[in-house]
């Protein structure tokens, strides 16, 4: 009589125990486990935010190269934080494209400028004297002049007793004595100088006279302006040596915006422009 074959029910747990000691199965159980894990922590992860190390440690290195001592742990936790916060705040801000405002683009643009000319130059002797007989106009030193101002206290035409002591020169203090006002002096100053302080037409007429002759009134709103040249000092041009440094800071400024004008030219080469007109329509 044959024997009885098994049921289902009684195979299972025969496959099962078959199953578990085969190494295929072992490997492929691991593999969805793994699947599993890296999909629910990338879902997890999706504000995962990676701040390197060293950026940290650069802040907390300046921080301390400006303080000229260690920072505590208290400050470094700080400075931590903050770089933190402000990674996030980048982050989001991006997130909502703030970076697409017209403002953050002229600052990047600004910032991009610094990197190009981030390199400190200085100038030759030779390329410094170069570049000061070049711009010799430049560095010329108009003539300038001494004056004495008398403002006199009143806006109305002066007595005859003090317009005749200011024809005849006399002094600030003896004019003062009959007119109430005050006195003082505008050391080594230009023509120019005068036109940005009175007008065009008064400093012509001050620098056109005669050294202690009282020039005015020029009126203002303090009353009424006189000037007299004390002293002149003609036109003259200083040697190098007296504005090496004004010559120096002057080449580095005008050679720096010329190698950063070539470092955006090379940029602009790699790139293909192409203006698209806005639509007229309503």
């Amino acid at each position: 009589m044959p024997e009885p074959t098994p049921s289902s029910a009684q195979q299972t747990p025969s496959m099962v125990r078959l199953l578990l000691h085969e190494p295929t199965f072992h490997f492929l159980v691991i593999a969805l486990a793994i699947f599993a894990l890296y999909w629910w922590s990338d879902r997890s992860n999706e504000n995962l935010l990676e701040i390197d190390q060293r950026e940290i440690d650069a802040r907390i290195f300046m921080q301390e190269l400006n303080s000229g001592e260690p920072l505590s742990e208290q400050q470094r936790d700080f400075i931590t934080s903050s770089f933190v916060e402000e990674q996030i705040l980048v982050r989001e801000a991006l997130a909502l494209g703030l970076d697409n405002d017209a403002r953050i683009h002229d600052l990047l643009a600004q910032k991009m400028r610094h990197v190009l000319s981030g390199d400190i130059i200085q100038p030759s002797d030779e390329e410094l004297e170069n570049y000061y007989l070049r711009y010799l106009d430049r560095y010329r030193v108009p003539p300038m002049v001494d004056v004495e101002e008398m403002v006199l206290d009143r806006r109305e035409p002066l007595p005859a007793d003090v317009l005749n002591m200011l024809e005849s020169g006399s002094g600030s203090t003896d004019v003062l004595a009959q007119q109430r006002g005050d006195a003082a002096p505008l050391a080594n100053i230009s023509e120019q100088d005068l036109r940005n302080i009175f007008d065009a037409d008064f400093a012509t007429r001050v620098f056109g006279s005669t050294d202690g002759e009282w020039v005015g009134p020029f009126i203002s709103n303090r009353g009424q302006h006189w000037l007299r040249v004390t002293s002149r000092n003609p036109e003259r041009l200083p040697t190098l040596d007296e504005i090496r440094d004004r010559v120096r800071l002057e080449w580095i400024t005008e050679e720096e915006e010329a190698r950063l004008q070539d470092a955006i030219d090379e940029l602009w080469s790699k790139y293909s422009v192409r203006i698209i007109e806005g639509s007229n329509e309503e």
